[in-house]
């Protein structure tokens, strides 16, 4: 069975395959194959949404939302989109429904450096005074260009497929990426170029 890190699509058409599989036996009521389907996307899940809303505990909390209204309508999934997008739809708007019911932005800016980069900075005053930076730049975005760069630029799906989950043009979620990056610049000049 593969695993799939950082919220990045299978690579392998056997993969491919058998994740179409799990997801055809998780729409027949297979709670198995579902909990196969949790085991793989609960952590880029958490993830994203811990990013999203700014809270590690909280992002846990609506990634089990999360998972919880993917089982009850997954039945009505359709067949055109795929279940990675419509679990990253379902995350996304529950975030929103948060956001908007809450009424504040807290961000982790750690979060967004990945496992594969470390800021060039020497000692821990340093890294707090980077991290406040961050903070500082990501809250000057709106809910909606902070999704679409998290989607693009963190998580990897293509324009076409975070216009489908926000239900917005492609052209939309171009010119927000680009609006972020932008705003985020203007609050912050990166040291490594984090959002190049």
């Amino acid at each position: 069975m593969y695993q799939v890190f950082g919220g990045s699509p299978p690579e392998n058409s056997e993969d491919k395959v058998s994740l179409d599989q799990l997801v055809a036996q998780a729409r027949r009521g297979d709670a198995t194959a579902f909990a196969t389907l949790f085991e793989i996307f609960s952590l880029p899940i958490c993830t994203y949404l811990t990013r999203l809303v700014g809270n590690d505990e909280l992002g846990r909390d609506l990634a089990q939302d999360t998972f919880l209204k993917a089982w009850k309508g997954l039945s009505g999934l359709q067949e055109e989109l795929q279940f990675r997008a419509w679990l990253y739809r379902i995350a996304t708007n529950i975030a929103y429904a948060h956001l908007r019911h809450e009424r504040h932005m807290r961000w982790l800016p750690w979060m967004l450096i990945s496992e594969h980069e470390s800021l060039s900075i020497d000692g821990p005053e340093e890294w707090i005074s980077e991290v406040d930076m961050i903070q500082h730049a990501l809250r000057q975005l709106s809910p909606q260009y902070r999704a679409c760069l998290l989607l693009q630029v963190i998580e990897g799906f293509s324009q076409r497929e975070i216009a489908h989950m926000l239900h917005i043009s492609e052209k939309s979620v171009g010119s927000n990426v680009s609006r972020a990056r932008e705003r985020f610049r203007k609050f912050y000049q990166p040291t490594k170029g984090a959002m190049e």
